[in-house]
């Protein structure tokens, strides 16, 4: 196990204090929940010499419920999000998704805005929250942004910022999570694949499907969409899906074991639509 070397850890308790403490470091690192960020502490190759954790910055927490949103603040644990009504009533799928991240004590420390800002696609709330259309706020030189989590990830990282908030749009909607693992169910997922669709007059529309590989950036089913988009659920054809799948898992090279899941989980959908 790797030791901690030295470095100065800062607690502000304002975003502009941290970001201030940012913007005179030579090399920060920010500190969320923690349970990513000590690891890479013990191997880190380029080493910070200023630790800025965000735990008494009391702005960057809760669950706020808008007119056609909602708003997690970066500090909020997975453990809040899993408890949250207003999640649960809007985000079933993420809601999900947030359950089967690791452990229970590593779900009542680690944090919304850590889990994305690390920037790990394999795990499991990245496809998830592509699937939502999910947003991040950056807060960091200049005013601050927001961009979808897919631009997020799939980018090079912006240079001393904070994230602030997760936001996840509301809409008459369905969405589902489905996990696959090859151990301990407390483990990644080696596979897992996240379905979202609006539901207008009756009939799917926005039909998305994200796949999370563990090995690539998370892939969306065009063709499966596609298969299901305009339909009403009893109209959607398990064989037009599987067939649509045939078509996606060769444009996208997945292999036969991955594809065998998502042909599992495909049929468990249309079960419950």
């Amino acid at each position: 196990m790797g030791l901690l070397k030295d470095f100065k850890y800062y607690t502000p308790a304002t975003l502009k204090e941290a970001l201030g403490l940012l913007k005179k470091s030579r090399n920060s690192l920010i500190l969320g929940g923690g349970t990513f960020s000590l690891n890479y502490l013990k191997k880190a190759a380029k080493y910070p010499t200023d630790v800025v954790g965000l735990k008494n910055v009391s702005a960057l927490r809760g669950i706020k419920d808008s007119k056609g949103t909602v708003a997690i603040g970066a500090m909020t644990t997975i453990s809040e999000i899993c408890a949250s009504a207003v999640i649960r009533k809007n985000f079933p799928s993420f809601v999900e998704a947030c359950s089967k991240l690791a452990t229970t004590p590593i779900r009542n420390m680690a944090t919304i805005g850590g889990n994305v800002a690390s920037r790990f696609f394999w795990v499991d709330l990245p496809a998830v929250l592509i699937s939502l259309g999910a947003k991040i706020s950056i807060a960091g030189p200049g005013k601050e942004k927001v961009v979808s989590v897919q631009e997020f990830l799939g980018s090079k990282p912006p240079e001393k910022y904070i994230l602030t908030k997760v936001i996840l749009p509301k809409s008459d909607s369905l969405s589902f999570y489905f996990r696959h693992t090859k151990t301990m169910p407390v483990d990644v997922p080696s596979l897992a694949l996240a379905f979202f669709a609006s539901l207008n007059k009756g009939r799917f529309s926005g039909v998305v499907l994200v796949v999370n590989t563990t090995i690539s950036f998370p892939i969306k089913l065009k063709e499966v969409a596609a298969a299901i988009e305009g339909l009403r659920p009893k109209e959607v054809s398990l064989k037009n899906v599987l067939r649509a799948l045939n078509i996606d898992a060769q444009n996208l090279k997945l292999d036969e074991y991955r594809i065998h899941c998502l042909a599992t989980d495909l049929e468990s959908l249309l079960r419950i639509l």
